[in-house]
């Protein structure tokens, strides 16, 4: 059976700048594990190298993996990570829309950035299939989603869509975006059957303005693809199980808010901590808007407490059997991930007849290696950004609008600076100084929302994660 695959179209004007990029980002990283290997050496008890680690912190499996991955890759080796998730809307033949998650892996940042923080770029289209037609969210910017679907009619399976578009990884930003001719997104594709069907004119402008700038020839490369088959039946990863689980969970939250009278809808804008609604909507935060490997902790707190209040009478449905099953969930889904990234480094054979991967032409051992790395990293991220856009907090979804318009703002400057560059040789320099603080700075602020820690401590200084905190304490 031929192995999914996936076309990635690289710019050849762009291929000079990507492998000045890699060199110099290798040189970096052989600087940092040089660092930290002094630092090992040089160390004079037990407490000290306990410091080391802990200032290592949980990316650096990923940092290392790509590291390695770095040094022998070539430029543009990426491999992909397909994901199956349930869509959110029931059908009318009564089954679930499909979504998956196409994850791209480089062993390389994008991002034009001047110190080594930031190895490797892990980024994602969200694709859904519902009534025979398939629907796509593309990356635009700082690692958020296109607001509208692009839309693609008429497509019958998973890869029947990918044969008809080409993937691009987009310097600068961290962003994946599918290429095909006429791009088209559809408005309010959910309710009025793709009536609102526009050209995506932004897309076509940047493009063509790129084109422009730096040629419009391309090399295409085959990629492979981690399918959902092989996660889920291979190396026994779960994502599809999990969601379900949630979904499920989420379902039975909406109904316990419309089993709710008027007077206590009113009451429900006013509740205080010890009211159970107020436990659900920091049961809905932690589900959609917390990375998975964070949850366990306040999974049962919540569900010690929603059981409290449903033997009390205060709420008439028990939860703690939908709770226990996403907890089953996520603890098998974190365990055997934590599995795959060990037995890929200390069996890297028997993980290499586990999913196959031995069939794929053309890669390099560490490359295979770094997927179980990025598997890993994928459970730093929320559902609401792996697979979900729908599910965002309101704070996120008010920067969508300005990361969205940004993100084609961004791209159409710069082509129009590379262009200028080229008639008006003097003011070269300056617009590339420009350019590289900017990059420096988008590509700093993506470092600290992708990092675990990082990400932990943002959402802990939310008043939601604060709720969660005062949760802990009581159920502890």
């Amino acid at each position: 059976m031929r192995r999914m695959r996936v076309r990635v179209k690289i710019r050849k004007g762009e291929l000079i700048l990507e492998e000045d990029l890699q060199k110099k980002m290798t040189d970096q990283y052989q600087g940092w594990k040089e660092g930290i290997l002094n630092k090992a050496r040089n160390v004079k008890d037990l407490k000290e190298l306990r410091k080391i680690m802990y200032s290592l912190g949980e990316d650096f499996d990923w940092i290392e993996s790509t590291g390695r991955w770095l040094t022998d890759a070539k430029t543009y080796e990426i491999i992909c990570v397909n994901i199956r998730v349930p869509g959110l809307e029931i059908l009318k033949n009564g089954k679930r829309a499909e979504r998956y998650t196409l994850y791209g892996i480089l062993a390389f940042s994008k991002a034009m950035i001047e110190s080594y923080d930031h190895l490797g770029d892990l980024e994602r289209v969200i694709v859904e299939k519902r009534d025979g037609h398939f629907y796509a969210w593309s990356t635009v910017g700082h690692g958020y989603v296109e607001i509208w679907p692009e839309y693609f009619p008429n497509t019958n399976s998973l890869q029947e869509f990918y044969d008809k578009v080409h993937v691009m990884f987009e310097r600068g930003d961290h962003s994946l975006v599918l290429d095909y001719p006429k791009p088209t997104f559809a408005m309010l594709h959910k309710w009025f059957k793709n009536w609102f069907k526009l050209p995506h004119w932004m897309k076509k402008i940047r493009d063509s303005f790129f084109d422009h700038a730096v040629g419009a020839d391309f090399k295409v490369d085959e990629v492979p693809v981690i399918t959902h088959d092989d996660l889920e039946n291979k190396l026994d990863i779960d994502w599809n199980g999990f969601a379900a689980a949630v979904i499920e969970l989420d379902e039975l939250i909406q109904i316990a808010y419309k089993r709710l009278s008027f007077f206590q809808k009113i009451k429900k804008i006013f509740r205080k901590k010890n009211d159970p609604y107020y436990y659900l909507d920091c049961l809905q935060t932690v589900i959609w808007n917390i990375a998975p490997k964070y949850q366990e902790k306040y999974l049962r707190g919540i569900r010690k407490l929603l059981k409290e209040a449903y033997e009390q009478e205060r709420i008439d449905i028990d939860f703690w059997e939908p709770i226990t099953k996403v907890l089953t969930k996520v603890s098998e889904l974190i365990d055997q991930t934590d599995f795959i990234q060990w037995q890929s480094f200390l069996d890297p054979k028997r993980y290499s007849k586990k999913i196959g991967i031995r069939k794929i032409e053309g890669l390099s051992n560490v490359a295979i290696e770094t997927v179980a790395t990025g598997l890993g990293k994928i459970l730093l991220k929320s559902l609401d950004d792996i697979a979900y856009p729908e599910k965002y907090p309101q704070n996120t979804r008010i920067k969508l609008v300005g990361y969205v318009a940004g993100g084609h703002l961004y791209r159409l400057l710069r082509s129009m600076a590379i262009i200028l560059q080229q008639k008006f040789k003097f003011i070269a320099p300056k617009l590339d100084s420009l350019s590289h603080k900017f990059d420096r700075v988008m590509a700093s602020r993506k470092v600290e929302e992708e990092a675990g820690e990082e990400e932990e401590k943002e959402l802990l200084e939310t008043k939601k994660e604060l709720r969660l905190k005062e949760l802990e304490r009581a159920s502890s």
